[in-house]
């Protein structure tokens, strides 16, 4: 996935789990009634979509190709990261 793109799914389906990732790790949302962890969370995925649709819309071409090596090199390393995570938990099952 390249960086617009991946800009693009986040200005839909992406914004929904990109906050709720980031929210269900927050200590003061967890602390939250239902309906009001339901109303940030419209809001925060609200917000991410609408800058993420900001930023795909009026960045210039010229910013995407500078930025497109730089957003490989961070998603190898996500990825790595969170394939080692993934890895390490299963893999101490599979040794008994």
């Amino acid at each position: 996935m390249e960086l617009k793109e991946f800009f693009v799914w986040l200005s839909g389906l992406g914004a929904t789990l990109v906050f709720s990732y980031i929210a269900e790790r927050w200590a003061w949302f967890q602390a939250q009634t239902i309906d009001a962890k339901k109303l940030y969370s419209v809001l925060g995925a609200s917000v991410i979509a609408v800058l993420a649709f900001v930023t795909y819309t009026y960045v210039p071409a010229d910013v995407w190709i500078a930025l497109a090596p730089y957003w490989k090199i961070l998603v190898g390393v996500f990825g790595t990261i969170y394939g080692m995570q993934v890895f390490h938990k299963y893999d101490k099952t599979l040794v008994k």
